[in-house]
This record gives structure tokens, C-alpha cells and sequence, in this order.
């Protein structure tokens, strides 16, 4: 009696962290900030992005993924709106607002990258189109490498080196391995497999954690020394992750409730890593740390992206 009652409470526990996946994703940050042991995580942070896909394709079909393919007109309309729309309409208000050239590059870099790898998984959470995701994913990390130069060129007249190749052998390693390791563990060990779908949310929550306390260890010394200036960077970020996250549903707005979350997020949840990397590439130093501190906020916007898509399922409900 008492083994089951034990039983009982674990799972109810279980379930209460499964239905409140968004808080406690927004509470790694300031647990990051009292516990900031976390940046020996820094080199493994590709590998629990890896771990992320894994368990979200495992709840997935892979048929959908490729069905999703199959609306080339949806898929285009969606890779312009992140890739082309919305870094030229982030330029525009930055550049009317007087910033200088420090803050319009890397608020450009910083709407212009490819989706994020992690999106699928915030996309499952809010019940979303997570194949959708997958499929933005793949095809913003294969326009991306040319978009970003173009942009760069037409509004900045500065030339970015960007190496194609790198970020395609990436991409294969970051969603093709977890899929088809999905594809195995589905296969082989169908009983075991039920169980990792039914605790998705769980499984992709302890990763999708860690890196948030990753990048808050990482950050630790500037933000504890330079309070003022973090906060000044965070809050010029923040209205930027609203607009991708309000301006792609109200660019969908004739979509369903699926693919309109499954755009916001992969919108609002986009490849950071990847920007930061270019900015310490060819952006002055300041404009990198306005991208690395950008993260924060991301690791923040969970909690009001799932609120929003469970007002959208209502409505449609």
C-alpha cells in the first residue's frame, strides 16, 4: 500500500512538471544566476540539442515530416517571412529609431538566422505542428548561409564569409542522427518506446534546461559586473522576440492552430548559436555580446508562448 501510494505521488509529480513545462523552463534562468556551475556544459550543448530532437521525433511521425514537404507554397511563405520579412522590418525600426551600427548589425544577424534546432520541441509543447517545425528547420538552415550575406550586403554594404559547408554537415548531425536513432528505438523496442512518448515532455525538459543554465554560466561574470548593461541588452531584445512571436501569428492568421504555432516558434525560438558564432566572425565585440546576451530572454519566452497558443486553441475549440 504504501509502494503505491509512493508510486501514486511520483506520478503526480511527474504530471505537474509535464503540464508546467514553461515555468520551470523560464525558472532555469534565475536558478542559473544562484547555481552558476553550469559552463563546463558549453562543449555539449550540440549534444543535448541532439538529445532534444531525439525525443521530440520519437513522439513524431516521420511520414508527417515528409508530408510537410509536400506544401512547397506554405513552407516558401514562411522561409521569406523569417529569412527576408522580418529582418528587414527589424532593420527598419532600429535604423528609425537612431541605433548605431553596432546594434542594426547585430539586431540584423539577430532576425536573420536560421530557425532554431530546439523549436520542434517548444512547438510539441504548445501542441503545435511540431513536423512543420522540423520541416522550417531543415530548409531556413539551407537558405540561411545565402540570405544572411545578401542581407548584409543590400543594407550594410558589408561582405560576411559564411561557411556553407560547416553549417550543412551541422544540420545533418544536429536532426539527421536523432531521427534516425528515433527511427531505430521505434522499431526495435516498440513497448519501451511507448513509455518515452508518453514522458516527452519530461525527457526534453532536463536538456532544454540545462542549456539554459549553460548559457547563463557562460554569461555569469558580465552579467554579476555589469548589471545595468545586461538589463539594458536584454530589455532591447525582449520587444524584438514579441514581434517575431506576434508578427508570425499574425502573418498566419489564415493558417490553422497548429501551423500557426509551429511558425511562431520557429520564429521566436530561433538558431541564436548560430548568430553568435558569425558575429564573433566579422561584428564588433559589442555587437556579439549584444547577441550572446540575447539568449536569456530566449530561454525565457516559453511561458508566454505557451499562454498565447493555449488562447489560440480555445478560440478554434
Amino acid at each position: 500500500m504504501r509502494y503505491q501510494n509512493k508510486i501514486n505521488k511520483m506520478k503526480r509529480v511527474l504530471n505537474f512538471i509535464e503540464n508546467n513545462v514553461p515555468l520551470f523552463l523560464t525558472l532555469a534562468a534565475p536558478v542559473g544566476l544562484i547555481f552558476p556551475y553550469f559552463s563546463f556544459l558549453k562543449n555539449s550543448i550540440t549534444y543535448l540539442l541532439m538529445i532534444v530532437l531525439f525525443f521530440t521525433f520519437m513522439k513524431m511521425d516521420v511520414l508527417k515530416i515528409i508530408q510537410s514537404f509536400k506544401e512547397p507554397l506554405i513552407l516558401l511563405y514562411l522561409v521569406v517571412l523569417d529569412l527576408g520579412v522580418f529582418p528587414l522590418v527589424v532593420f527598419l525600426i532600429f535604423k528609425l529609431f537612431g541605433f548605431d551600427s553596432n546594434y542594426l548589425s547585430a539586431m540584423l544577424l539577430f532576425s536573420a538566422v536560421p530557425a532554431g534546432v530546439a523549436s520542434p520541441a517548444f512547438t510539441e509543447i504548445q501542441k503545435g505542428n511540431a513536423p512543420l517545425s522540423v520541416a522550417i528547420v531543415i530548409i531556413t538552415h539551407f537558405v540561411a548561409p545565402f540570405t544572411i550575406p545578401l542581407l548584409f550586403f543590400l543594407l550594410l554594404r558589408r561582405v560576411v564569409d559564411i561557411n556553407y559547408v560547416g553549417v550543412m554537415l551541422t544540420m545533418l548531425q544536429l536532426i539527421g542522427l536523432p531521427l534516425l536513432l528515433s527511427f531505430i528505438v521505434k522499431y526495435i523496442f516498440k513497448e519501451r518506446a511507448n513509455f518515452l512518448k508518453e514522458r516527452t515532455s519530461l525527457f526534453t525538459l532536463i536538456p532544454l534546461f540545462l542549456i539554459t543554465l549553460t548559457v547563463i554560466s557562460v554569461n555569469f561574470d558580465f552579467i554579476i559586473h555589469n548589471p545595468l548593461e545586461t538589463i539594458k541588452y536584454i530589455l532591447i531584445s525582449y520587444p524584438v522576440y514579441f514581434l517575431f512571436l506576434f508578427g508570425s501569428l499574425f502573418a498566419t492568421s489564415r493558417m490553422s492552430t497548429g501551423d500557426r504555432i509551429a511558425a511562431a516558434s520557429t520564429k521566436t525560438f530561433m538558431n541564436i548559436s548560430i548568430g553568435i558564432v558569425l558575429s564573433l566572425s566579422f561584428l564588433e565585440a559589442k555587437a556579439s555580446l549584444i547577441l550572446t546576451l540575447a539568449q536569456i530572454p530566449w530561454s525565457t519566452m516559453m511561458l508566454p508562448a505557451s499562454i498565447i497558443a493555449k488562447n489560440l486553441r480555445k478560440k478554434r475549440s
